[in-house]
């Protein structure tokens, strides 16, 4: 070490020095003027953007931006409240966007710059620092997008979850509630009605003659027969009703909140509907009746098993009287 590079006496950092330091640095370097024309590049910074040194130099930086960059550069400088006056904000500005290098293709990259000053305090230019982020942006792009597949994975898993599910409390044939599910879902409700002073009222029907449909006609024309109940109950239910094909040719309706006369009247519309409905099977026209029997908790029943009990119990009382219609309390008097 010569005399003039000892630590008592250290060599003044000049330009080509600071350059060779700055060209020697694993990020880019550049320096414009008021007007934003380069005036000074690093070698980096030449390599990134795939232009010799020449073709830079004197060129405005916004020129190698992306249009959705420069907006970004432009909202920036209208936010700071006052143009392109740098003197309102002399702190460090980072941002990030996209570059067009030589060859067309897109450089994503992230970049620090400051407002550069003369001794007498004017506004010469401005001094960045800008790093190469492509290889990251693409490995969080590629991070998304498999976030965004293992998230439409997950829908679609839990789709077909709750389709199983779905399948697995409803009755195939018919497309209401299995005679299982509604057992379930029915005791659960009753002890809430229980707990909480509620009244819930229970339809129970059977199709009138359906042997004789499924003797001579055959069984599936009684398919057709049933699937067209399951469809009217299906469609003249209510959200909170619970409709199920408890075997055979017996369904049953749980309604929550209705009292034993509301559940009469719902019975009476049920009983019409299908009566009045006709339904083709096998170019055979049927005409189908059903006999209704209707029980309530708590006044008439204390429980599932009961409510179950006593609702069927009248619905065979309308069968013994007639058929197709609606047995209630008052069939007990």
């Amino acid at each position: 070490m010569s005399a003039s590079d000892s630590p008592s006496n250290p060599r003044p950092i000049t330009e080509a020095r600071l350059l060779a330091m700055v060209n020697a640095s694993g990020d880019s370097f550049w320096e414009t003027d008021a007007q934003r024309r380069f005036v000074h590049l690093s070698d980096n910074m030449c390599r990134m953007m795939g232009y010799p040194r020449e073709e830079l130099h004197g060129r405005v930086v916004i020129e190698f931006m992306t249009p959705e960059y420069r907006a970004e550069i432009m909202r920036m400088a209208a936010a700071r409240g006052a143009g392109d006056n740098p003197l309102v904000h002399t702190n460090p500005i980072r941002h990030e966007g996209e570059f067009f290098r030589k060859d067309g293709s897109r450089l994503w990259v992230e970049t620090v710059s400051v407002p550069v000053f003369d001794d007498d305090g004017t506004h010469i230019g401005y001094f960045g620092i800008t790093r190469d982020t492509t290889e990251r942006k693409r490995a969080e792009e590629a991070q998304r997008e498999a976030n965004h597949q293992l998230e439409a994975q997950l829908e679609r898993i839990n789709e077909l979850h709750a389709q199983l599910r779905e399948r697995a409390i409803r009755d195939d044939l018919t497309g209401v509630h299995s005679r299982r599910h509604f057992l379930e879902v029915g005791e659960r409700e009753l002890a809430h009605a229980r707990h909480h002073g509620g009244v819930l009222s229970l339809v129970m029907m059977d199709l009138d003659h359906f042997k004789a449909i499924n003797d001579a006609h055959g069984h599936p024309v009684g398919d057709v027969a049933l699937r067209a109940v399951g469809s009217m109950l299906r469609a003249t239910t209510h959200a909170e009703d619970l409709a199920c094909r408890l075997g055979g040719e017996e369904f049953a309706v749980l309604l929550l909140g209705t009292d034993h006369e509301a559940a009469l009247k719902r019975a009476e519309t049920w009983r019409t509907t299908l009566a009045n409905t006709s339904v083709l099977a096998e170019g055979i026209a049927l005409r189908l009746t059903a006999s209704f029997g209707v029980a309530t908790f708590p006044s008439q029943a204390g429980s599932l098993s009961e409510l179950l009990k006593l609702a069927d119990h009248r619905m065979y009382r309308a069968k013994a009287t007639g058929r197709d219609r609606v047995a209630g309390e008052a069939a007990d008097r």
